[in-house]
C-alpha cells in the first residue's frame, strides 16, 4: 500500500472519529432556535464564515429559498443570499483571503415573526505542504440582525365574550416593542483534502453567536445561545464519470440536537470546454423529524438543486408528510487563467 493511500485512509478515519466524539454526547434530535437549511452544503456561508472564497474561482454568488408548513398552518418561509469573492490568486503566497455577505430572510406564523440579517465575512485559506492537496481555513463573520412581529393578527382569550370570538374586544396585553435589533458574530475553521485522484475530504467546524446577543421582545433579556455546527463530506469517484458525495451535518443549540446526514450521486454527462453538464440524485436524513429526496442539475459553473423534507416526526399527523421545498441555486465565476493550484469546493 503507497504512502498516499496510508495518509488518506488515516485522514477518512480521523474525519470521521472527530464526527462520532461530537455526537457521543447527542441527545433526542429537536429543531434549535435558529432557522436552518436542509441541503447545507448548498449555503456556504451560513454553514461556516470559513467556507469564504473555498471554492475554486474568483466570485460566488448563492440564494436558497425554503416553504415549509404550509400544509397544516401560515408557512415558514426562508431566504438566504450571498456573495463572495477572493482578494488575491492561491497560487502568489499558497495562501488566499476572502470577503463576502450574506443576507438572511424568514418570516413565520400569523404574527409575520420575521428576521433580517446581514452578516459580513472575512476568511483566510492557505495550502499546506508541497503537493498542495491540503487547505486549512479560518473565518469571522460579524453583522446585525434585526427581528420584528405584528402583534395585530394574534388573537387572546379575553377577546372571547363567553360565547364567540368577538374580534372588536380589545385587550390588555403589553407589548414593549414590535422589533429590535443585534449585533452578532460567529467563527469557523475548516480542513480540505484533494487528491490527484479527485477524492475530495471537507471537515469544519462553526460557532454562531458567540456573544449570545439578546433575542428579546420585551424589557427581559432573553439570550440567544451559541449555535455549534460540525460538518464533513466527501466526494468519491467511482468511475470516470460517476461520484459519490455523502455528508453529515451535527449542529447543538441550548440542548437541543440535529443530525442530518446522506449521499447523493452525481454523473458527468459531458464534460467539453463550456458544455460541461451533470445530474445528481440522493437523499437525507434529518434523525427523528424528515427524509429528504435530492435532485440537482450542473451546468459549467450554474448548479441548480431542489429538495423536499417528507416529515416522519409525530407531526405526520397532522402534516401527512408535507414538510416543505427547498430550493438552492449557486454560481461561480472564474477570471484568473489556472495554475496548476486549485482549492477544493466540497459539495455537502
Amino acid at each position: 500500500m503507497s504512502s498516499i493511500t496510508i495518509r488518506i485512509s488515516h485522514l477518512i478515519h480521523a474525519a470521521w472519529a472527530a464526527l462520532l466524539v461530537s455526537l457521543a454526547g447527542m441527545g433526542t434530535s429537536a429543531q434549535a432556535q435558529d432557522p436552518h437549511w436542509s441541503q447545507f452544503g448548498a449555503s456556504p456561508l451560513n454553514l461556516n464564515p470559513a467556507n469564504t472564497g473555498f471554492f475554486d474561482g474568483d466570485y460566488r454568488f448563492v440564494a436558497n429559498h425554503r416553504n415549509q408548513w404550509k400544509s397544516i398552518t401560515t408557512p415558514f418561509i426562508g431566504f438566504s443570499g450571498s456573495f463572495e469573492s477572493s482578494l488575491n490568486a492561491l497560487s502568489k503566497n499558497r495562501s488566499r483571503v476572502a470577503t463576502g455577505f450574506v443576507f438572511n430572510n424568514d418570516r413565520a406564523g400569523d404574527s409575520k415573526m420575521g428576521t433580517n440579517s446581514l452578516m459580513g465575512n472575512v476568511a483566510l485559506m492557505r495550502a499546506v505542504g508541497s503537493d498542495s492537496t491540503h487547505f486549512i481555513g479560518g473565518g469571522l463573520q460579524l453583522g446585525v440582525t434585526l427581528r420584528s412581529i405584528d402583534y395585530s393578527a394574534l388573537t387572546f382569550d379575553e377577546q372571547y365574550d363567553g360565547d364567540v370570538f368577538n374580534p372588536a374586544m380589545g385587550n390588555t396585553e403589553n407589548f414593549d416593542n414590535n422589533n429590535h435589533a443585534y449585533m452578532d458574530i460567529g467563527l469557523g475553521f475548516q480542513y480540505a483534502y484533494k487528491s490527484e485522484q479527485g477524492l475530495t475530504i471537507g471537515l469544519g467546524s462553526s460557532i454562531q453567536h458567540l456573544n449570545r446577543p439578546n433575542d428579546g421582545f420585551f424589557s427581559s433579556k432573553v439570550r440567544l445561545y451559541p449555535r455549534l455546527q460540525n460538518h464533513l463530506s466527501f466526494v468519491v469517484p467511482l468511475t470516470g464519470k460517476l461520484q459519490l458525495q455523502p455528508s453529515a451535518l451535527w449542529m447543538t443549540q441550548g440542548g437541543n440536537n440535529e443530525l442530518t446526514f446522506g449521499t447523493s450521486a452525481q454523473y458527468m454527462l459531458s464534460e467539453l470546454p463550456g458544455r460541461t453538464y451533470a445530474f445528481a440524485a440522493g437523499a437525507w436524513l434529518r434523525s427523528g423529524d424528515a427524509v429528504i429526496p435530492y435532485a440537482g442539475i450542473l451546468y459549467n459553473s450554474l448548479r441548480l438543486g431542489i429538495s423536499y423534507d417528507v416529515n416522519t416526526s409525530d407531526l405526520d399527523r397532522a402534516s401527512n408528510g408535507r414538510g416543505g421545498y427547498e430550493l438552492s441555486l449557486s454560481y461561480i465565476i472564474k477570471k484568473v487563467k489556472s495554475t496548476g493550484i486549485k482549492p477544493p469546493c466540497p459539495l455537502y
